[in-house]
């Protein structure tokens, strides 16, 4: 059939226009913001110099910080690794996706065994960067699945590298194995050389990916830059150890360390002062700084959205441990501020102001705030604990209007943890040790340390707040 003029000219008009769409569409969204989010393992409040910490040295981290939003009451939503990763993926509090503690390679069943993880049906925050355009990745600790079961490229990430169902590196130091079962061999990591340190190699394997996605110009990217930093074991740079052995004589010369004690007949130390925590965690800094001016180089800053955050609270109990979360109370694997309450902030140079907000915010947070600040289409069916830290962010507003925040972790496995589940209302902190039945309440604004038990003072608020995380553990478990 030949075709009229007018019939060709309709033709050729109608592709330009779909041409033109679909030009403008790959546009749209090449020009979303990049994101890296710093998942740091075991990083305590009051671990970096930002937040307080006078032994540890952190510059890179403290100028990030300062030039975006820090966050000085933020909490992961749970005092141990798994679950706040669970949290962080899906935007929900852990336990609706069937994580209560972190996963053991050495438990064949169970809830919180090897064999636990994330759901198929959870629409990942992989996947909703993936369905928006975006090139993912995912590097380093994951925790919550195996390489049978649930690893990142099985929810939403393109690619993955030193991914593993374990939840520490059998070694810091090239190859990164070791013999125990317990442990992991990282992988993927084969073309190092002896010396390399595994933070210096997930940060350069990381940077290579965001330079390859920068080169192929055709998405943006969205990179998860999980370190097994600074979680045991206690291995570091030998130089740097050697300048934190100094300063501590420098600091403390023979002043004993001093105690305080804690449940179960432990105790936790009151100044931070491990030589080579302390070098893991500057060593991190380090790397920090890496991305910062790979970005930089790449002139994708102002195009690029950075999150930090930790996992849990710092490890300082039992007395092995190497950090101190004073002046908050005891550890990580405890509902106390020191397992929960962790360094959190957002940056996005040219588009955040740099500003400090006391707002209490948790884990699961950080999903629909990325998907706001990017333009993405927001996912409510998901993410239905979690809230757009965005009206923050924008000085639109001071406060989220949340009724509380909670925690439960009803099954801990060692370190003499104990079951416990916690209730922030209102600027008060209920915290019940589920199987002793013992409970007791703080007023965070005038007890920090969580020293003062005022459930006896205060019966009806104790028995209101002990209501309602009662009914909120019950409605968010995980039913089978």
């Amino acid at each position: 059939m030949k075709l009229s003029i007018t019939d060709t000219v309709l033709i050729a008009t109608l592709a330009l226009i779909a041409f033109a769409t679909t030009t403008s569409n790959a546009q749209a969204i090449a020009d979303k913001p990049n994101v890296v989010v710093v998942f740091v393992d075991d990083l305590g409040w009051t671990d970096l110099s930002r937040y307080g910490s006078t032994f540890h040295e952190t510059p890179n981290i403290d100028q990030l910080a300062g030039q975006g939003v820090m966050f000085t009451s933020a909490y992961a939503s749970c005092s141990v690794c798994s679950p706040t990763r669970a949290s962080l993926l899906t935007g929900k509090y852990p336990q609706r996706v069937g994580f209560t503690d972190y996963l053991s390679p050495g438990k064949p069943s169970g809830a919180n065994s090897a064999e636990t993880h994330l759901p198929a049906s959870e629409t990942t925050i992989g996947e909703a960067f993936q369905q928006a355009g975006y090139r993912t990745g995912y590097i380093g600790k994951w925790h919550v699945g195996s390489e049978k079961i649930g690893m990142p490229k099985q929810h939403g990430f393109d690619w993955q590298m030193a991914t593993a169902k374990h939840g520490l590196p059998a070694s810091y130091f090239f190859p990164f194995k070791g013999e125990k079962p317990s442990v992991a061999d990282v992988p993927d990591l084969e073309d190092g050389k002896p010396g390399d340190y595994l933070t210096d190699s997930l940060t350069d394997k990381g940077i290579g990916f965001i330079r390859e996605t920068v080169k192929e110009g055709e998405k943006p990217f969205f990179l998860v830059l999980g370190h097994y930093a600074v979680h045991t074991p206690m291995q570091a740079p030998k130089k740097l150890v050697e300048k934190y052995e100094a300063k501590k004589e420098r600091m403390y010369g023979t002043t004993p360390l001093k105690w305080r004690p804690e449940r179960l007949n432990q105790k936790v130390p009151l100044r931070q002062q491990n030589p080579t925590y302390a070098a893991m965690l500057e060593n991190l800094d380090t790397n920090v700084g890496k991305v910062i001016d790979a970005l930089e180089e790449l002139d994708v800053t102002k195009n690029t959205i950075i999150v930090f955050i930790s996992d849990n609270g710092g490890s300082c109990m039992p007395e092995s441990r190497p950090t101190s979360n004073y002046p908050l109370r005891a550890s990580k694997g405890f509902n106390y501020e020191g397992g929960i309450k962790v360094p959190t902030f957002i940056t996005w140079p040219g588009n955040i102001k740099p500003l400090k907000s006391s707002e209490p915010v948790i884990t699961m947070d950080i999903y629909p705030t990325l998907l706001e600040l990017t333009g993405c289409k927001q996912l409510p069916e998901q993410t239905v604990d979690g809230l757009s830290l965005a009206p923050l962010i924008r000085g639109d507003k001071k406060t989220l209007d949340r009724p509380f925040l909670a925690w439960w972790y009803p099954d801990p496995q060692g370190h003499k943890r104990q079951a416990t589940q916690a209730i922030l209302k209102d600027g008060w902190k209920l915290v019940h040790f589920i199987k002793l039945n013992e409970t007791e309440l703080y007023r965070l604004a005038d007890d920090v340390g969580e020293r003062n038990d005022l459930s006896k003072a205060h019966p009806e608020r104790t028995r209101e707040m002990l209501a309602t995380l009662n009914e909120w553990a019950e409605e968010t478990r995980q039913k089978k």
